[in-house]
C-alpha cells in the first residue's frame, strides 16, 4: 500500500515538475506534500527518493531537496543523447515495424494537426513527446525506450518558458510526417539523419 501510494505521490510532484508548477530550484518539504496528498511522511520520502535517484531533485542548501535545474550544458548533453538513442531505434524500427506502429504514429500525427490549429502548446508538446517514444517504440528495444522515457521530463524542464508557436507547432508536424514516411519506406539511413536535424532544430536553448 505503502509503495502504491509513494507511486500516486512520485506521479503527481512529477507533472507539477516538468509544468512548471514546481520551478527550478523550489524545495520542497516532506511535511506540506503529506498534507497536500493526504498521506503520511513515509510515501513521501519513498516518492521523493526516486524523483532524486532520477536525477530530477537535487540536494540544497541546509541538506533540503529542490527541483534540479537544466543548464545549457546539460540541455547540449540531453540532445547528444536523444541524436544517439532515437537514432539507433530509428535505424532498427526500419526493420521491425509493423503496420500498428505506422497506425499509432499517424493516429498522432492527427492529433497533433488538432492541437497546432487550436493553438494548445501544451498538449502538443504533450503529443510530441508520445509520438518521439512511440517512434522509438518501433525497434521493440524496451530498455532504451526506457531511456528515453526518462530523458523526456528533463527536455520538458528544458523547455520551460519558451514559446510554442501555432505555426511552430504546424512546421513539427511536417517534419513528423516526413519521418513516419521514412520509416514506411524503411529508409534506415535517411530516417536517421533526418531525425537528427529535427532533434537538435527543435531542441531546447539555453
Amino acid at each position: 500500500m505503502t509503495s502504491t501510494k509513494a507511486e500516486r505521490v512520485r506521479r503527481a510532484v512529477l507533472a507539477d515538475i516538468v509544468s512548471g508548477a514546481l520551478a527550478p530550484g523550489t524545495p520542497l518539504d516532506e511535511v506540506t506534500l503529506a498534507a497536500q496528498h493526504e498521506v503520511s511522511r513515509t510515501p513521501v520520502r519513498e516518492a521523493l527518493r526516486r524523483l532524486q535517484s532520477d536525477g530530477l531533485l537535487e540536494v540544497g542548501p541546509r541538506r533540503r531537496l529542490l527541483v534540479v535545474d537544466v543548464s545549457p550544458e546539460h540541455r547540449r548533453e540531453l540532445t547528444t543523447l536523444r541524436v544517439a538513442l532515437e537514432g539507433a531505434a530509428a535505424a532498427a524500427g526500419c526493420e521491425r515495424r509493423d503496420e500498428d506502429d505506422l497506425d499509432g504514429l499517424e493516429l498522432l500525427l492527427i492529433k497533433q494537426e488538432r492541437a497546432a490549429q487550436a493553438g494548445d502548446a501544451e498538449i502538443f508538446l504533450r503529443l510530441d513527446e508520445e509520438f518521439h517514444l512511440t517512434l522509438a517504440g518501433a525497434a521493440r528495444m524496451p530498455t532504451l525506450s526506457r531511456m528515453l522515457g526518462q530523458l523526456g521530463a528533463f527536455v520538458r524542464i528544458g523547455r520551460l518558458g519558451e514559446e510554442t508557436s501555432a505555426a511552430h507547432m504546424k512546421a513539427l508536424v511536417s517534419e513528423h510526417t516526413e519521418l513516419v514516411e521514412l520509416l514506411r519506406a524503411r529508409r534506415a539511413s535517411r530516417l536517421r539523419a533526418a531525425l537528427a536535424t529535427h532533434i537538435e532544430r527543435t531542441a531546447p536553448r539555453g
